[in-house]
C-alpha cells in the first residue's frame, strides 16, 4: 500500500477538522431547533433547514475527502468542505442575528 504524499496528509487533517466541526455544529443546530421561537417563524424555520442541510453536505464532503486518494481530488474536495462549512455558518449568523434582533 502506498503511503500519503505530505500534502495528501494535510488535506487529510484539514477535512477531520472540517468534519469534527461540521458535526458539533449539527449537534447545536438540532438543539437550536428546539426552542420556541424556531417553532413559530416559518423564517427561522427555513433558515434551520438550510442551515442543516448545508452542514451536512459539508460533512458527507470531508469524509469522502478522507476516503479519497490523490492529491487534486482531496484538495477540491476538502475546499469544498471547507466553503459549505463557510456558508453554513453565515446562515447560522443570520439566524441568530434574526433571532436578536426579531
Amino acid at each position: 500500500m502506498e503511503e500519503l504524499t505530505p500534502h495528501e496528509a494535510n488535506y487529510n487533517l484539514i477535512a477531520a477538522a472540517i468534519a469534527t466541526a461540521a458535526a458539533t455544529m449539527l449537534t447545536l443546530l438540532t438543539t437550536l431547533g428546539t426552542v420556541d421561537i424556531i417553532s413559530k417563524s416559518a423564517l427561522l424555520k427555513a433558515l434551520l433547514e438550510a442551515e442543516l442541510l448545508v452542514i451536512e453536505f459539508s460533512l458527507l464532503v470531508s469524509v469522502i475527502a478522507l476516503l479519497r486518494r490523490g492529491q487534486s481530488e482531496k484538495r477540491t474536495l476538502v475546499l469544498s468542505s471547507a466553503f459549505l462549512l463557510i456558508f453554513g455558518t453565515l446562515l447560522l449568523w443570520l439566524s441568530a442575528t434574526t433571532i436578536i434582533y426579531g
